[in-house]
């Protein structure tokens, strides 16, 4: 069912300057901005609907800044969410978009009253609002998100069964195996109420009962991945391993022999399991549903200048320039292979000012977290140092200079997350404060090689199995 979100921004706006795009749409795949330091002149929606694009147009277009966000929905990405600020007097001034995989930065200023169109559980498919010489308010139609669902893969044969999808995530999998293989599999999953559901065995009783791998959803760890080993010949499945954004599991069953598949999707977790079996596991597959893309809280004393990154596939290298300070900030992202760099602050009239750099080996690697000091006054705080860890267990050296007797530590850290873009707030040559997205590090990854292995390959119909992985 489609829900609608009424507009914020001006009140009582110009009934002549409404416009409605609608909700026949999959998909909004491309937005640009247009704005001046009086706020947003005009917004353009790209959408898709069955393949086929549809725009639209709203505001005025004049002089100032330019920008756009590209959402791509054949990787399974899409808008959840719009933040911003509005006045009742210039409307919307500042406008943010979040999808189940990224952030973008926040485009215009940050004056006025923030906020948000989102609504749990759903994802927007089309825009209304008012806009004449600018956007004047912006209101948003969502519809549920339905889970993605990949065939079983595997061998021929067997009895289908369906856990369905109608879960948080998955705690707990049981095996029996023998020497022929995968006899049976049960998963334990998380209701949408937080209770524990202990699934029914699929397969036979037969063979050993092997130790559970157990997912600790409690600590935000969730099962994002399967790869699994059959034999053509006898159409059972010998071997699985399973992985979460904390750890993967040992080879369950038998030695990796066989042909290999694998089960996963860029950016998603499992919550529900699906296959074919009867005296032992023939084939399998999964349902999957968005990861959540954290906003972490920003240390130090947000104020004066804000300045938003959005977020990125990864991190590729942290630069500073510093005296008793850090005065100027950079980060070089990874934006589907392109590179590219945000700068916070000027080294300019930095005197005796000295530079650092760390140097990510993104993809093989990423930022885990960043450590470091800041520098606290009565009502101020200043970025003082950082140091960087990464997914390979490298740290950098410290980037600034530790002086003084006013100086307290902070971390930016997730368990089991990649660090994929930064926001804070700073002033000419000083920066008061640092935050950091994060996102769960297996689905970054693994992505590529997920989605190369066909994730989205159908099964055959004829015997409830597939061939191949």
């Amino acid at each position: 069912m489609t829900q609608r979100l009424e507009a914020v921004g001006v009140k009582n706006a110009d009934k002549k300057a409404e416009w409605d795009d609608g909700i026949d749409h999959d998909d909004v795949t491309k937005i640009y901005v247009g704005g001046s330091s009086r706020g947003i002149q005009f917004i353009k929606f790209e959408y898709v609907k069955t393949g086929k694009l549809k725009r639209s147009f709203h505001g005025y277009s004049e002089a100032g800044f330019m920008q756009m966000f590209e959402i791509d929905h054949t990787k399974n990405e899409y808008l959840e969410s719009v933040e911003g600020y509005h006045t009742n007097s210039h409307g919307i001034q500042a406008i943010q978009f979040k999808t189940n995989l990224r952030i973008s930065e926040m485009m215009g200023y940050e004056d006025g009253d923030k906020f948000t169109l989102a609504v749990d559980g759903k994802k927007i498919i089309g825009f209304h609002g008012s806009a004449k010489y600018h956007l004047d308010s912006l209101g948003a139609y969502f519809t549920e998100i339905l889970p993605t669902r990949l065939e079983p893969k595997g061998g021929k044969g067997g009895t289908e069964w369906d856990d369905g999808a109608d879960h948080e995530g998955v705690t707990k999998i049981r095996l029996r195996a023998s020497g022929k293989g995968i006899h049976s599999i049960r998963f334990d999953y998380v209701n949408k109420d937080g209770h524990i559901q202990e699934g029914p065995d699929h397969g036979s009783d037969t063979g050993f009962r092997l130790e559970p791998f157990e997912i600790n959803h409690l600590d935000k760890e969730y099962l994002l991945s399967v790869d699994g080993w059959y034999d053509e010949t006898s159409g059972v499945i010998g071997t699985l391993q399973f992985k979460t954004n904390m750890k993967t599991s040992k080879l369950m069953g038998n030695e990796e022999t066989g042909t290999k598949f694998s089960l996963g999707c860029n950016g998603m977790k499992i919550i529900g399991f699906h296959g074919y079996a009867k005296e032992n596991l023939n084939s399998l597959g999964a349902s999957f549903t968005t990861l959540p893309l954290t906003k972490l809280e920003h240390v130090g004393i947000a104020q004066r200048t804000h300045w938003d990154d959005g977020t990125f596939q990864g991190v590729r290298k942290v630069s500073v320039c510093y005296d008793d300070l850090i005065r100027c900030i950079s980060f070089e992202y990874d934006n589907n292979g392109n590179v590219e760099t945000r700068q916070h602050g000027s080294n300019v009239d930095v005197m005796n000012g000295q530079e650092a750099e760390f140097e990510v080996d993104y993809p093989n690697e990423y930022v885990t977290s960043i450590e470091g000091k800041l520098a606290k006054y009565k009502y101020d705080t200043f970025l003082a140092t950082v140091t960087i860890k990464t997914s390979t267990g490298r740290t950098s050296k410290i980037l600034g200079n530790a002086v003084g007797d006013n100086l307290v530590d902070f971390v930016l850290e997730s368990k089991g997350c990649a660090l994929v873009g930064f926001y804070g707030s700073g002033q000419f040559t000083v920066q008061y404060s640092l935050g950091a997205y994060s996102h769960p590090m297996p689905s970054l990854l693994n992505a590529e090689k997920l989605e190369e292995e066909g994730g989205d390959e159908e099964a055959s119909s004829d015997n409830g199995g597939v061939d191949g992985g």
